[in-house]
């Protein structure tokens, strides 16, 4: 076998292995977290609906809170008419309901936008992995037909 088909063979397969492997994985962990945070917005849609169906966001409602370690605390909310979002860094913003999902449904489609670019991002870095690999298969392919 050449030397130099051999140590070509192997920068391939350092590079698919160290580089194009670990970015994939980074890109699946970014699509997970987006997607878990769509699926948190469409929750809270959800419970700011059922609010509004029921009135409770004038009545008030009984809950229990975690107050940390699955420590939970009974609590009451006289007026739920308004809810802090987190805007970011941090920050959280008082909206009304309507308000709040306004807010919800552009969060919603930008995070989409994110998920799709995402999804992009992967099948590139897939198709990069499936060429290298073709490359590495005609290389070794010439050295047996040499």
């Amino acid at each position: 076998m050449d030397p130099l088909i051999k140590q070509k063979v192997l920068q391939f397969e350092t590079f698919v292995n160290d580089v194009l492997k670990a970015d994939l994985a980074k890109l699946a962990e970014k699509l997970d977290a987006k997607n878990a945070d769509v699926a948190e917005f469409l929750q809270l849609k959800s419970v700011i609906t059922t609010f509004q169906n029921t009135n409770v966001e004038k009545t008030g409602f009984k809950t229990k809170v975690d107050i940390g370690n699955n420590f939970f605390i009974q609590a009451h909310v006289p007026d739920a008419s308004k809810i802090l979002l987190d805007v970011g860094l941090g920050h959280y913003v008082e909206f009304t309901l309507d308000e709040a999902l306004i807010v919800i449904n552009v969060r919603i489609k930008l995070l989409e936008q994110q998920i799709a670019n995402l999804r992009k991002a992967i099948a590139k870095t897939n198709a990069h992995i499936k060429l290298i690999l073709i490359a590495i298969r005609d290389l070794q392919g010439m050295k047996e037909n040499v």
